[in-house]
């Protein structure tokens, strides 16, 4: 991906977070028991990449819950199951299901994202796969492998412009 304009900053939220799915997945195969939380939000109405670029370049533009979810499961459509995504205060979060071949496991990743450099990068990153969460020796190894996943995935989006994302209970809000 190169500079971003308009909907790419958007894109970079949910490419953030998928990133963080679809890594995570074989990390986690190892300890997946019970069920992760989920978020409630349903799918939603979605604008086109038009309207949303254009919003974004007249100053900023406010994104639900379940437009997200749509927006996510355009995005990342196949990886994931059931993926879902909702707001609250300074997080995004993101839910759904795996499939690891035998096994489809739940997850629950909760990130916040700063798009104030010149590459994004994700923050508070929190991520529940069943029960691995409970396992301290591999949760923490997970931990470290996702993080470097994400820090090299992301490393290579450069910002031209820099934005700001506001999470708030049920939605987010870009601006430039």
């Amino acid at each position: 991906m190169g500079s971003q304009k308009g909907f790419g900053a958007i894109a970079i939220i949910f490419m953030v977070l998928g990133v963080i799915v679809v890594g995570s997945a074989g990390a986690g195969a190892a300890a997946l028991l019970g069920q992760a939380p989920q978020c409630q939000s349903q799918a939603a109405g979605v604008r086109s990449d038009k309207e949303i670029g254009d919003a974004l370049e007249k100053g900023s533009i406010t994104i639900t819950d379940g437009e997200a979810t749509t927006l996510a499961q355009n995005y990342i459509g196949g990886q994931v199951e059931d993926g879902k995504i909702c707001f609250t205060k300074g997080l995004a979060h993101f839910s759904g299901k795996k499939n690891l071949g035998s096994i489809t496991p739940s997850f629950y990743v909760t990130a916040g994202v700063d798009l104030t450099g010149s590459v994004p990068n994700a923050t508070n990153l929190s991520i529940q796969f069943g029960s691995l969460p409970n396992n301290p020796i591999l949760s923490s190894l997970a931990q470290g492998v996702i993080n470097k996943l994400i820090a090299d995935d992301l490393s290579k989006i450069e910002l031209k412009q820099q934005y700001k994302a506001s999470f708030t209970d049920g939605s987010v809000t870009i601006s430039k």
